[in-house]
């Protein structure tokens, strides 16, 4: 799974390119590449409609996995997740003159920053208080929302699965996940849809750690919501005519103790009683 695209080493329109994968960035093998496929990236990042591939390294040699190699676009692909490429592989490549470097025409188009700002009660918030499960029976089974630019959102169900499921769960303390629900399984929301391709390992302690992408484009909508249904059901404070304060249990203890030296006394005293006749 495909998690995110980056241009390094220039601004967000040029530079070396990376890939986001199973947690780490690595670069992009450059052999068989075409202009079409920095032209594709150039548009997935919003920065313009023409690229091209860049000489001379000039944007440094990277560090990382090279993940890709041989990824080949055509004109009908929308975005480099779409083209054939060999599969993934930490040495794609073994030589890093082989790496990827592109310059778009364009400048970054602006789009929602990657910041969680802003608390639906307070001026300052937990990240627990940002992330809620709504429309089912109770706050551990529903359709999974979070608060960002002060309104309420959902997640695109794009590749949701149990391990991303797991962590919203642990996160609001409704145990683990018993099921990863797609296609609006609580019902469609009607805020913004903040999130797609969420991919969680599962041990995550928030929904913040794990990778994940911002919707840039109209490519989802309400009917594909993510939801959840944990295992755990959220705690229920005692109703007021439910409650056993300390005061009643001293009073109930004593009350047995009470009528228990009583008995006895009577006891001794029928005894007493009876020997005398």
């Amino acid at each position: 799974e495909f998690l995110a695209l980056r241009l390094v080493n220039g601004n967000e329109c040029a530079g070396r390119l990376e890939v986001f994968y199973n947690g780490t960035w690595g670069s992009i093998c450059s052999n068989r590449m075409s202009q079409l496929t920095a032209i594709t990236v150039c548009r997935q990042l919003n920065c313009g409609d023409g690229g091209e591939i860049a000489g001379d390294f000039q944007y440094g040699r990277g560090s990382g996995p090279t993940w890709l190699d041989h990824v080949e676009c055509t004109e009908q692909h929308s975005s480099l997740w779409q083209c054939q490429s060999d599969p993934w592989h930490p040495q794609s490549c073994d030589n890093r003159a082989e790496e990827t470097h592109i310059s778009c025409t364009g400048r970054k188009r602006v789009v929602t920053p990657p910041a969680f700002v802003a608390c639906p009660n307070s001026t300052s918030c937990t990240e627990k208080e940002k992330l809620r499960i709504t429309g089912g029976e109770d706050g551990c089974s529903g359709r999974v929302e979070i608060w960002h630019q002060g309104s309420w959102g959902t997640i695109c169900d794009d590749s949701w699965d149990m391990a991303d499921a797991d962590v919203v769960c642990r996160q609001l303390g409704c145990g683990s996940a018993v099921s990863a629900l797609s296609e609006a399984a609580f019902g469609k929301g009607t805020g913004p849809i903040w999130l797609e391709k969420v991919h969680c390992k599962g041990t995550e302690l928030s929904l913040w750690d794990c990778p994940t992408q911002f919707l840039s484009d109209k490519n989802c909508d309400h009917k594909e919501d993510a939801a959840v249904d944990c295992s755990d059901r959220p705690h229920q404070p005692a109703k007021e005519s439910e409650r056993v304060t300390t005061p009643v249990i001293l009073c109930i203890v004593l009350g047995t103790l009470l009528c228990l030296v009583l008995a006895i006394l009577c006891r001794q005293f029928q005894s007493a009683r009876a020997q005398q006749r």
